[in-house]
């Protein structure tokens, strides 16, 4: 009897332990916080700097990508067939229009030339000459010392020597000519794309030297909807993302005519294009939509809790208090709030500083 006895104390002096224990744990011998505001958030504001949320006025606006294009490429090519004397440009280089660009042998043309001044000369002459009978024997024919058969035949040698002097200019203006196509110059100021000869090379009339452009534009694609609401001669601004410039440019043209699959058009803008942009490169075209408020505060006022951003709210007068928000957007300097404040709130503008 006395061992049960025991073994009963003993299980009842080990459930009232666990009892105490849990009851303890629990928080049943500390004091009870009484129901009321909670102030256990609560800082006092001091001297910190504060900010007031405000609504900001932003545009709206959707992004098209497009690609940076030449305007209008030019081939420029050989009229003669002659070797590469020279070459003045390089890949990338700006030309003014007028510019030498490439120089070809002109030994041959400048040997011809100089046989067509001689041409010139002696037909010149003959000419001259004929003239002189030709007056000689008019002058005759009044004195009835010379038939109508001399004077005809004075008058056709005139003729003929003139037309042999007219043939010898027009092969010499042909030489002149041909001797310039020897000095290959740039037809408009522009860009060199590629040069497709070196010196030395023998080229053909016909064959491409080299390749120019004269302005870039941005060809973007955008979707049907928003196409149809844009403009020739519009101004939008643009993002050329590789050199991290942002510039405008000028509606130029609108294809009309839409991608079947992609229900897109194609929009030509074109513009003063910043130092450094070539064919290719990859850019975007933004066009406006509207605007939108938005709130937002400093950058330097957001804290986080691990992933959890928040700010720091003036309460009253001279008291803050944590409060979590969500950030719609963030830049260098300000940041975008989605939710947790509202216009008109004061936040610390820097928590450092309190």
């Amino acid at each position: 009897m006395t061992r049960w006895v025991r073994t009963g104390a003993i299980l009842l002096a080990s459930i009232c332990g666990i009892t105490m224990l849990l009851f303890w744990l629990a928080g049943g011998f500390r004091e009870k916080i009484r129901p009321g505001p909670a102030q256990a958030g609560m800082r006092p504001l001091g001297g910190a700097p504060t900010a007031t949320v405000r609504l900001t006025t932003v545009p709206l606006r959707e992004e098209a990508v497009g690609t940076v294009r030449a305007a209008h490429e030019t081939d420029v090519g050989a009229q003669i067939m002659a070797r590469v004397l020279a070459v003045h440009i390089q890949a990338g280089q700006h030309v003014d229009k007028g510019e030498i660009l490439l120089e070809l042998a002109r030994e041959d043309l400048e040997a011809r030339l100089n046989q067509a001044r001689a041409g010139v000369d002696a037909s010149q002459a003959s000419r001259d000459q004929a003239q002189t009978d030709h007056d000689r024997v008019a002058r005759l024919h009044t004195q009835n010392a010379a038939s109508e058969h001399e004077v005809a035949s004075a008058a056709n040698k005139l003729k003929s020597a003139k037309a042999l002097h007219e043939q010898a200019r027009g092969v010499l203006h042909e030489t002149e000519t041909v001797l310039e196509y020897a000095t290959i110059r740039s037809p408009l100021t522009g860009v060199v794309i590629d040069k497709v000869v070196d010196v030395g090379d023998m080229v053909k009339p016909g064959q491409t030297l080299l390749r120019l452009y004269d302005q870039l534009q941005l060809i973007a694609t955008v979707r049907e909807s928003l196409a149809t609401k844009l403009k020739k001669g519009q101004q939008l601004p643009v993002t050329l993302v590789a050199l991290d410039l942002h510039c405008s440019g000028i509606i130029s043209e609108i294809v009309p005519e839409t991608d079947v699959l992609s229900r897109a058009f194609h929009v030509k803008v074109t513009g003063p294009c910043p130092p450094g942009v070539i064919p290719g490169m990859f850019g975007r075209l933004y066009i406006p939509l509207g605007e939108r408020q938005e709130l937002r505060i400093p950058r330097a006022a957001v804290r986080r809790a691990g992933q959890i951003p928040y700010v720091y709210r003036v309460i009253g007068e001279d008291r803050v208090e944590r409060t979590f928000v969500q950030i719609a957007a963030e830049d260098d300097e300000q940041v975008t709030i989605a939710s947790g404040l509202s216009a008109g709130d004061r936040i610390v503008a820097d928590p450092d500083k309190f």
